[in-house]
């Protein structure tokens, strides 16, 4: 049962090992941290509902249909396609006592202080937002599974491209910290009998917080299991707001100006027009 479950939370526990590789050398060098009006990627933000209309193609009907992301969480297969990409990912951010956040590669801390390591598993699809004339960007919006460490470290280069790392740098009173899960968009009386209540950031809790997430995705695809796609993160691409001045802008109760990407052009021209 044990290598089962190594089998399982090993993707979860290496993807930032395999991000860290894929970086070019335009990025910032190693442990560089920038504001976030600079950062090229996304940025996870706290689960947030919206309401969306989509379009989708209804295999009953064989055609494309309007829906809702409230109508649309209350079918299962049609909620599945609509998130069709999978992901782990991790996001460094650092609190330097001023008012602007910044961040960096989950790789290597550049010098102590205050940080928060975000780890992701979600199931989505990428939108494209546009609020405005002045800004514009993607979001990630789906279901998954976060873990939060806001940690505390006593020294620079501290290991933070993976959760045995933490473990390991707070087993040698490296870094001191407590960790958080989120199950996002999930809703079952199974995957809450799952949920575990890690406090410290310990090899132990770190173990046991693994375990418990690789048991809830199992239950993803369960008959039982209710999905409502929530937005997970966002990166802007252009104009003068940013990321946070976006998140006051989304309406989470009517139909906004965020669009699906993954849609042939016919239905993104009367996407468009709708709009």
């Amino acid at each position: 049962m044990k290598k089962i479950i190594l089998l399982l939370i090993t993707p979860l526990v290496l993807s930032s090992s395999i991000f860290a590789q894929k970086r070019n050398k335009k990025d910032p060098p190693m442990g560089t941290f920038v504001s976030e009006a600079q950062f090229k990627d996304y940025i996870p933000i706290s689960p947030l509902e919206f309401e969306q209309d989509v379009i989708i193609y209804d295999t009953r009907k064989k055609a494309f249909d309007t829906l809702s992301i409230k109508e649309l969480a209350t079918r299962k297969e049609e909620i599945i396609r609509f998130l069709p990409n999978e992901t782990v990912y991790s996001t460094l951010e650092k609190k330097d006592g001023s008012f602007e956040l910044k961040f960096g590669p989950a790789t290597l801390t550049g010098e102590a202080g205050a940080y928060t390591v975000t780890l992701d598993y979600a199931k989505f699809t990428t939108l494209k937002y546009k609020i405005g004339v002045d800004c514009a960007g993607f979001t990630k919006v789906g279901v998954g599974m976060r873990i939060t460490a806001k940690i505390t470290t006593y020294e620079k280069g501290i290991d933070v491209s993976s959760l045995f790392g933490l473990g390991v740098a707070a087993k040698l009173n490296r870094i001191s910290g407590q960790l958080s899960i989120d199950i996002i968009g999930m809703e079952s009386s199974q995957i809450t009998d799952l949920i575990t209540l890690p406090v410290d950031i310990s090899e132990s809790s770190i173990q046991t917080a693994l375990q418990s997430l690789s048991a809830i995705k199992s239950k993803m695809y369960d008959e039982k299991t209710n999905l409502f796609p929530q937005i997970l993160a966002i990166k802007k691409t252009g104009g003068t707001c940013s990321v946070f001045d976006l998140l006051d802008k989304i309406d989470n109760s009517v139909a906004n100006t965020i669009k699906t990407t993954n849609l042939p052009p016919k239905q993104q021209q009367q996407q468009q027009q709708q709009n």
